[in-house]
C-alpha cells in the first residue's frame, strides 16, 4: 500500500468557459490526473475534489476548502493538479502554500503540466521558472478578467440579457437565452402583489397574506424548476417584505432591462453598487407584466416615503438569530432596548421572539462566556492580552503627551520670537494664543487619559492574584473570537454554538 493519500483537484471557471480551452474541462482534467496517479501511485488511495464555475483568484471555493480540511485532518498528504492555475492564480498566495504551508504540513504537491513535484525541492524553494509561471498566471487572470468584463458590457449595451436567472415572472427564451419571455404562472403572483400594494397594503401585509395562503416564494419556485440549489436552513420558504419591495421597484416588470447595477472594481475586490447614471438600461426590451403607466404611478408612492436607516452600535446587533425561524433579530431602541423577530408579525409564526431585552441578553451571554473561558482554561491568556493592550495604550498616551509638550514649547518659543521682532520694530505681533490654549487643553485631556490607563494597569495587576480572570463586558473582539452562532428563543433561553 502506498504511503500517499492523494487528493486530485480540478477547477473550471467561467473565464475558462469564455476562452473555450477544451483541455481545461473537468472531464479532461479528471482523465489526465487519474492516468498520472495510476502510473506513479498505483496503490495509493485517491479522492477527487472539484470546483466547477469558480475563479482561481481566491480560495473561497467549496472543493478546495474541502481538500484543505482533509489536509488539516491528515487524510490527504499529496495533492495533484493539472497546472498551477487550477489550484490558484494568485501567485503570492500560491507561493505561500508551495514554499511554507505544504512543506510544514508534510504535503507533497504535484503540477503535472508544469513538471513540478515538491519532492524535488526539499530543503529549497522552487526555481525561477516556477515562480515566473505563477506570476504569469496571476497576470493572465487579471487580463482575462478585464476582457471578460468588457465583453459582457458590450453584450449588455446591445440590449441582451446576461443574468444567470430571469427575474421572477419571466423565463429565458429557449431559442435565445438573451431574451425574456413571460412565465404566466409566476406573472400572476407578480400582478397580484402590485394590485395589493396599489390598493393600500404595505409590503409587510402582502408578505403575511402570501405566507398564510401558502403562495410559493421565488426561491421555492426556482428550486422546483431546478434553476436554484439553495434551501433555507430551517427548510421553511417564506415571503419577506424586502423581497416584495424589490419586486415593486424592479423595472423589468414595466418592460425595461436594467443591468450593470453592481460591479467588482478590482480582481479580488467586493462587489459594490454602481451610480444609477452608469447603469445599462434598455427601455421597452421585453413584454411588460405591469403597464408602464401603472408601474410609474406606484413608484411615486415610494418617493413620498422617508428613508429608514439605523445607526446602532450595540455589541449584539446582527449577531443574534431567532431560535424559531432563523432570521436575524432586529434591535429596537424605543424605551427599554430589546431584540425581536420581524417574522412574528410578518409571517404569523407564534414561536418567534416577540421581545428580549438587550440588557438581559448581554448579561446571560457574558455569564455563559465566562463559564466557557474557564472550561477552556484561557483565563490567564485573556488577562495577559488585556494587560498588553493597556500597556500599549499607556505607551501611546505617554508618547502623545511628550509630543504635545514639545509642541507647547515650540509654540511658546515662536511667540517669544514674534514678540522680540515686534519690540524691535518688526511689524505686527501675532501672539498665536489660541493655538497655545488648544495645546494646553489637549495636554490636560491626555494626562487625564494617562491616569485612567495607569489605574487600569493597577486593577489588572490585582486581578492576577485571582484564580479566574472574568470577562466583565462583551466586546466585538470577544464576540468574533468565541461565538459562532447565537439562537434566541427568550431572554433566558439562548443556544450558543462556540467557535472551535
Amino acid at each position: 500500500m502506498s504511503e500517499y493519500r492523494i487528493g486530485l483537484y480540478m477547477r473550471l471557471s467561467k473565464e475558462d468557459e469564455f476562452s473555450h480551452v477544451e483541455s481545461n474541462s473537468i472531464t479532461m482534467q479528471r482523465m489526465l490526473l487519474r492516468a498520472y496517479a495510476q502510473e506513479h501511485f498505483p496503490d495509493a488511495e485517491v479522492t477527487e475534489f472539484a470546483d466547477d464555475g469558480y475563479t482561481g483568484t481566491n480560495f473561497e471555493r467549496p472543493g478546495v476548502q474541502s481538500l484543505l480540511e482533509q489536509v488539516k485532518d491528515l487524510r490527504i498528504n499529496c495533492i495533484i493538479v493539472k497546472d498551477f492555475s487550477r489550484f490558484a492564480r494568485d501567485y503570492i498566495e500560491l507561493g505561500s502554500y508551495l514554499e511554507q504551508i505544504f512543506p510544514f504540513m508534510g504535503v507533497r504537491f504535484i503540477s503535472v503540466n508544469d513538471g513540478y513535484d515538491s519532492a524535488d525541492y526539499k530543503g529549497s524553494v522552487a526555481d525561477l521558472d516556477v515562480n515566473f509561471k505563477n506570476l504569469l498566471n496571476d497576470l493572465y487572470s487579471k487580463d482575462l478578467s478585464v476582457k471578460v468584463k468588457a465583453s459582457l458590457r458590450s453584450i449588455k449595451e446591445q440590449g441582451n440579457f446576461v443574468g444567470s436567472e430571469a427575474p421572477f415572472g419571466y423565463r429565458k427564451d429557449p431559442e435565445n437565452r438573451h431574451r425574456l419571455l413571460i412565465a404566466e404562472d409566476e406573472a400572476e403572483v407578480v400582478r397580484r402583489i402590485f394590485w395589493m400594494y396599489e390598493g393600500g397594503m404595505s409590503s409587510v401585509q402582502i408578505a403575511k397574506v402570501l405566507n398564510e395562503e401558502g403562495v410559493k416564494t421565488p426561491a421555492q419556485v426556482g428550486v422546483e424548476k431546478r434553476l436554484r440549489t439553495f434551501h433555507p436552513k430551517n427548510g421553511i420558504y417564506l415571503w419577506q417584505h424586502i423581497v416584495i419591495l424589490r419586486m415593486l421597484k424592479n423595472r423589468a416588470y414595466r418592460g425595461d432591462l436594467v443591468q450593470g447595477t453592481i460591479e467588482c472594481r478590482t480582481l479580488r475586490g467586493k462587489k459594490k453598487a454602481v451610480d444609477p447614471e452608469h447603469w445599462i438600461v434598455a427601455e421597452n426590451h421585453h413584454e411588460p407584466i405591469i403597464e408602464p403607466e401603472r408601474f410609474d404611478r406606484i413608484q411615486g408612492r415610494f418617493s413620498r416615503r422617508g428613508t429608514w436607516h439605523r445607526s446602532d452600535g450595540h455589541v449584539l446587533v446582527g449577531r443574534l438569530k431567532c431560535g424559531c425561524c432563523g432570521r436575524i433579530l432586529r434591535h429596537s431602541t424605543n424605551g427599554h432596548p430589546y431584540y425581536w423577530c420581524a417574522a412574528k408579525n410578518q409571517n404569523g409564526l407564534t414561536g418567534c421572539v416577540a421581545r428580549a431585552e438587550d440588557f438581559f441578553l448581554e448579561e446571560v451571554l457574558t455569564l455563559r462566556l465566562q463559564e466557557h473561558i474557564v472550561e477552556l482554561g484561557e483565563s490567564r491568556r485573556l488577562l495577559e492580552a488585556e494587560k498588553d493592550a493597556v500597556r500599549k495604550k499607556l505607551d501611546e498616551l505617554r508618547a502623545k503627551c511628550r509630543e504635545t509638550e514639545r509642541a507647547i514649547a515650540e509654540n511658546r518659543e515662536k511667540r517669544m520670537q514674534n514678540y522680540e521682532r515686534y519690540v524691535l520694530g518688526g511689524g505686527f505681533f501675532d501672539a498665536d494664543a489660541d493655538e497655545g490654549k488648544r495645546l494646553a487643553e489637549l495636554l490636560k485631556e491626555l494626562k487625564g487619559q494617562l491616569r485612567a490607563a495607569e489605574d487600569e494597569v493597577l486593577r489588572l495587576e490585582k486581578e492576577a492574584g485571582y484564580k479566574v480572570f472574568g470577562v466583565k463586558k462583551l466586546t466585538p473582539e470577544l464576540m468574533d473570537e468565541y461565538f459562532e452562532e447565537i439562537a434566541v428563543r427568550a431572554e433566558d433561553d439562548v443556544e450558543i454554538a462556540w467557535k472551535k
